[in-house]
């Protein structure tokens, strides 16, 4: 607003936003860079709005399945002719889903999260989400080989949108909900809320801050707490507590993450040759995807659905070697073809299906190899759960975390440590591979990865920082109209041109120069000639054409992050930017404040 009492300007800026009430208040404290504690109380909403959101997705995806199976994804029940026909059915009825929505409405995932994170300043469209519940729903009931978690992430993170909107926060107050919809999401499907945060922080937000942890572990606390009032507080895994028996299994160890290494970084480079073709009809690359997956759930049904119970197995020791090298092949395939053609599921999920897998096969072969006084294949198979998910998502925190919570067993803490820095430097140093949410916006034409700059504007709203020291006149004002203007004490003077494009910006030092001039011209002419001061008097002051600066600005709502100002300025060539409400009317009820580039630049370098 202009400033319109007389009052010192720093009276009235020192007053702000102490003047504003209720919600107005509470939005204009959001956009600044450490408002923690209007901040902690939104991610105790969305923590619980993210946490009901995917506790019904969960309902709504295993419910379902208690018709054709008696024990829950143990698909291995099924007949084979439903083994194969579960499967194209439900990627039949995903195509027919899809094809009723418009090529921007059916992005979905951990990827459309990012996109929309980095690009679109976290404004997650609800159509969208609606389409990730139900199309995601389908996909686990009908046996597609994913996990559910790339779904509960974008739900979260949809979630801390909604809200967001609804109580029409800034942006970037918008974009920290986002991550604590991601975190209580993940600790709502796993109840993991140590993961989630990191996972949030990790893959998502991609910055540590004391400002950015304590909103989003706040979050990931209300998820958690959500799921255990729905499921109860078992682990999702129940598994001994195992240990590595002696270091000479080390080297086995070692050779096995750098397997895992090689086998992710294969995994993400098929997944950038195939993520282009998602472009094509949903119908017929749904097709494919599901007679892949039937055809190989014909012969190796441990492949269907996210494949807790076989997994559990693994991490228990209770599969072969020879069958768990089948069932990797298997799942590799099936949930490379399916997550790359764009089924609505995660790779959470069968990342740590085949980093236990693989991890029981190095434990059996090391078992054969040094004998019984070898740690159980279960233990082999807990780190390499740890050092797939690690090298696949490129998130090796949140991966030796998220093992722990799952176990309940520290014994996995130094191997997994371990095996994750070997599969992470073959995966993303030796075949030059990044994480495969990365490596998917890559392919699919977006920008990923967001440089430190943009990382640190994005985190503030304009309406911290702008400068408010200004008022708003007319081409045209009397001399005493601009006494009266200046006497306000303003900074800036924003010209009103109804009949241009745009308002400009001037100096009031220049107005103040100006009628300095005036009045001394004044004291030399009034002995004189006291016609032609009166003559003066009368004669209007034209702003834009007295001497001084003008920059033409251009508008920008208030909501808006430093980053949107600087791209506002980059794209419209405008030498400023004046704030707006963000509702029509006159340019003195619209215009809140003024963004000049230099204040951009002095915040990131100071």
């Amino acid at each position: 607003m202009s400033q319109r009492s007389g009052k010192p300007a720093q009276k009235a800026q020192s007053g702000w936003p102490q003047q504003e009430r209720g919600l107005e208040r509470l939005r204009l404290l959001l956009s600044g860079q450490d408002a923690l504690a209007p901040l902690l109380a939104m991610a105790l909403l969305t923590g619980i709005c993210a946490g009901v959101v995917t506790v019904g997705f969960r309902l709504l995806s295993e419910w379902p399945t208690h018709l054709f199976l008696a024990i829950p994804e143990r698909y291995e029940s099924l007949p084979p002719h439903w083994r194969f026909g579960l499967p194209v059915i439900g990627a039949l009825l995903l195509g027919s889903m899809y094809l009723l929505l418009t090529p921007s409405r059916r992005n979905v995932g951990v990827v459309h999260v990012l996109d929309r994170l980095h690009n679109h300043q976290g404004q997650m469209p609800l159509q969208n989400a609606f389409l990730q519940f139900f199309a995601g729903a389908t996909a686990l009931i009908s046996g597609q080989s994913v996990g559910r978690e790339g779904p509960a992430v974008h739900l979260g993170a949809a979630s801390g949108s909604w809200v967001a909107r609804k109580l029409r926060l800034p942006n970037n107050s918008a974009r920290s909900l986002l991550g604590c919809g991601v975190a209580a999401a993940i600790a709502a499907s796993f109840n993991t809320p140590l993961a989630g945060v990191i996972f949030a922080m990790e893959v998502v937000m991609l910055e540590y801050s004391v400002v950015g942890f304590l909103p989003v572990i706040l979050a990931a606390v209300a998820g958690s707490v959500t799921t255990q009032i729905a499921f109860g507080r078992q682990p999702a895994f129940n598994v001994p507590a195992i240990q590595l028996h002696s270091l000479a299994e080390l080297p086995a160890l070692f050779l096995c993450a750098l397997v895992i290494g090689v086998l992710a970084a294969l995994f993400i480079r098929i997944h950038r040759l195939l993520v282009p073709q998602q472009r094509r009809s949903p119908l017929l690359r749904f097709l494919l995807v599901g007679l892949t997956t039937g055809t190989l759930a014909i012969w190796v049904p441990e492949i269907l659905g996210t494949g807790y119970d076989t997994l559990e197995m693994a991490m228990l020791g209770e599969i072969g070697v020879t069958a768990l090298m089948v069932i990797v092949a298997a799942k590799f395939i099936a949930t490379a073809v399916g997550t790359s053609l764009g089924i609505p599921g995660g790779v959470i999920g069968p990342s740590l299906f085949l980093g236990a897998c693989l991890g029981g096969i190095a434990g059996g072969l090391t078992n054969l190899w040094l004998g019984e006084y070898t740690a159980s294949p279960g233990f082999y198979a807990m780190v390499g759960m740890a050092a797939m998910m690690a090298a696949l998502l490129n998130a090796p925190l949140a991966a030796l975390l998220a093992i722990l919570e799952l176990t309940y067993n520290p014994n996995v803490l130094f191997p997994g440590m371990m095996m994750i820095v070997v599969a992470c430097l073959v995966s993303r140093y030796f075949l030059a591979t990044e994480g495969i949410y990365q490596e998917t916006l890559r392919a699919l034409d977006k920008s990923g990865t967001p440089s430190w700059r943009q990382q640190m504007l994005s985190r503030v709203g304009v309406a911290s920082v702008m400068d408010r020291r200004f008022v708003v006149a007319p081409q045209k004002i009397s001399v005493d109209e601009a006494v009266r203007l200046i006497e306000r004490h303003p900074q800036w003077i924003l010209i009103d041109l109804p009949k241009e494009p745009a308002p400009q910006l001037l100096r009031a030092a220049d107005l103040a120069t100006f009628l300095l001039r005036v009045k001394e011209m004044r004291q030399e002419t009034k002995d004189t000639d006291r016609e032609r001061t009166a003559e003066a008097e009368a004669e209007p002051v034209d702003l834009l054409k007295l001497p001084g600066d003008r920059e033409q600005l251009a508008e920008l709502n208030w909501r808006a992050t430093l980053l949107e100002a600087q791209q506002k300025l980059e794209s419209s060539g405008a030498g400023a930017l004046f704030i707006s409400r963000g509702h029509g009317g006159t340019l003195d009820s619209r215009a809140t404040g003024i963004i000049l580039p230099q204040q951009i630049d002095n915040f990131y370098r100071k």
